[in-house]
């Protein structure tokens, strides 16, 4: 009898998590059709991996060229919730220049994102320990509402009677990154500036600056301490962040912790599983009011080393 009831009680938890993915789908499409503003902006956790995704200043800052490909399963197991697949390279380019492409497809219910760019940056010495370094990028994009696979409560709202997309629009970016060598770094970057637009102007998006800041701790030689932090802003949007330490052991290893403000607390593993191959992993449990059902997301990271 007790079992009964903790099973009916589970499915009843997660028909209200489902009930609250949908409202909230909902309350993003209606500013659709009322003066409001979106969040259209693709998470990610590994940015230290692969900090290109966010900012074009680290194309070619590398030693060696490189790809890596990142696939983000957020609140797994949930109708509707956020799938993210990314690929991008960073590529030396001449000995003060890099190159770099991104694809990127992100869906959360009916709203998808596809986008694909191309980065530039050149890196300057500023003294024989500072570099200064600045990227832009350009690149297209495409946002649309499919509300084919909306369960409506009340059918017939003209609201939802068709999907809709921006088209195929073209955008661009910029960043700027202080480092000393391999160590302290600091960058400023907006990878998106330009506004989705569904068209009648009623919908209002906001295009995100990101701030990241970072170091390298040698505590000897068999293990280094790599702390970063990431902030999020927009206009009229809360601030958010993520703080994140992880310990690079015997130049093979990594492990390691972070934090999403009000958000998510989750752990890092990483492996040097050949010369030229890195895998990571990233495993989260929410602290919002999604831990009441323990839901779980991951994100695995594979990076492939071109030759120097």
């Amino acid at each position: 009898m007790k079992a009964h009831i903790n099973i009916n009680k589970r499915v009843d938890q997660f028909k209200w998590i489902k009930g609250l993915l949908t409202l909230v789908s909902l309350v993003m499409l209606n500013m659709i059709s009322t003066d409001g503003f979106g969040q259209v902006e693709t998470m990610y956790t590994s940015y230290r991996l692969n900090p290109q995704i966010i900012s074009p200043s680290h194309a070619g800052s590398d030693s060696v060229s490189n790809i890596t490909v990142i696939n983000r399963q957020q609140w797994a197991g949930v109708e509707g919730a956020p799938v993210t697949y990314a690929i991008s390279g960073n590529l030396k380019f001449k000995q003060q220049s890099g190159i770099g492409f991104n694809a990127m497809y992100d869906q959360a219910g009916p709203v998808k994102v596809t986008a694909i760019s191309g980065d530039y940056a050149y890196h300057t010495k500023l003294n024989e320990q500072w570099r200064l370094s600045g990227g832009i990028r350009a690149g297209f994009s495409n946002l649309s509402l499919d509300f084919a696979g909306l369960s409506l409560v009340h059918d017939g709202d003209a609201l939802f009677s068709g999907s809709r997309s921006t088209g195929l629009m073209f955008n661009t970016g910029w960043g700027i990154k202080l480092n000393k060598g391999d160590g302290f770094f600091f960058s400023v970057s907006q990878p998106r500036l330009f506004k989705y637009d569904l068209g009648s102007g009623a919908y209002k998006d906001v295009a995100y600056f990101y701030t990241m800041v970072g170091t390298k701790l040698k505590i000897n030689d068999q293990l280094s301490l790599y702390p970063s932090a990431l902030v999020r802003s927009a206009k009229d949007v809360p601030l958010s962040w993520d703080a994140n330490v992880y310990a690079h052991v015997s130049d093979r290893f990594d492990i390691g912790f972070n934090y999403r403000h009000q958000d998510s607390w989750g752990v890092r593993l990483g492996v040097q599983a050949a010369k030229k191959i890195y895998i990571g992993y990233v495993y989260e449990m929410p602290t919002s009011v999604l831990s009441k059902m323990s839901i779980q997301s991951h994100e695995i990271a594979l990076r492939y080393s071109l030759a120097k």
